[in-house]
């Protein structure tokens, strides 16, 4: 799982200020993370979304500082994020600045999609999406709070046989089998 909290939209005018990598294992359980705040070289953005400051990212390493080590956490694992494609293209710009292949992340698992898919909606926003499912979301806009929900939200897919392995590949793959059973669970706590 990755996080990244950025200063704006489109890099490289924008940097990541926070990122946070958890890793879990085949069943979505978490067996490890990394987390920091970054400090970018022009400000941190919009306070107000992902509460970093200034004064916050002042002795934050650059991402250049631990962008090797964000590597190797990287390299040779399935990539998945809440929204994988945003989070995917401030990496690939950080570590090409770096003049370091990226991962690869863009084939990874996106929860977003896979929520669209299985979810009633009307909104996937991370914070919807554990809410419709019951998990709960601690700090959300910090990078760690996202990325060990989105482990949770993946774990929550993956314990009910929902093959997530090609939706960040294919947008237009067939609606997985334990539809039903999701749909079920909805009607079941709406009453």
């Amino acid at each position: 799982m990755v996080d990244v909290e950025t200063s704006g939209f489109h890099p490289p005018v924008a940097e990541i200020v926070e990122i946070a990598i958890v890793h879990v294992d085949r069943t979505g359980q978490v067996t490890g993370r990394w987390d920091s705040l970054i400090r970018p070289e022009d400000g941190v953005g919009a306070t107000r979304v992902h509460g970093i400051t200034r004064d916050m990212v002042l002795r934050a390493p650059r991402f250049e500082d631990v962008g090797r080590e964000l590597h190797g956490l990287l390299a040779g694992r399935v990539v998945a994020a809440h929204n994988l494609a945003f989070d995917a293209k401030f990496l690939v710009s950080h570590f090409a600045r770096m003049g370091l292949d990226s991962p690869e992340i863009a084939g990874g698992v996106c929860t977003l999609r896979a929520s669209q898919l299985l979810l009633p909606g009307p909104s996937y926003k991370l914070a919807d999406c554990c809410e419709t499912v019951g998990i709960e979301l601690t700090d959300a806009h910090s990078a760690l709070g996202d990325a060990l929900a989105t482990a949770r939200l993946l774990g929550f897919y993956l314990a009910r046989g929902v093959d997530l392995g090609g939706m960040a590949v294919r947008p237009h793959a067939s609606v997985p089998q334990p539809r039903a059973e999701i749909g079920e669970l909805f009607r079941s706590r709406a009453r």
